[in-house]
């Protein structure tokens, strides 16, 4: 059996063997075999994110309802229509990528 390969690695592989063809002035087919790879492997990539996001916000929305079950909170006490709550959840998803950012 042959080895798996993420679909996220086919786009950057085929985009490297693209300009390795282009480099070496191989003829034009070559590089037409290898634009159409990576724009599959670009599209699968993408997909990928997309389901990576939504499944990041799942498990977001999982945390929050165990920090609330956790905490003997209620469901009327923590209300997203609160600007205070909906403030500081917001600066609370923000602080990941402020201290990124930082780096």
């Amino acid at each position: 059996s042959r080895p798996a390969l993420p679909s996220t690695c086919t786009a950057p592989i085929c985009d490297n063997a693209g300009g390795i063809a282009e480099m070496s002035e191989l003829p034009e087919n070559v590089r037409d075999v290898t634009d159409a790879l990576d724009a599959a492997g670009n599209t699968t990539a993408a997909i990928g994110k997309g389901f990576a996001i939504g499944s990041a916000c799942l498990v977001g929305l999982a945390l929050f309802g165990a920090f609330i079950t956790r905490a003997g909170l209620t469901a009327a006490s923590v209300s997203l229509v609160s600007p205070l709550i909906f403030a500081s959840l917001i600066f609370g998803a923000m602080i990941p990528y402020w201290f990124s950012a930082m780096t």
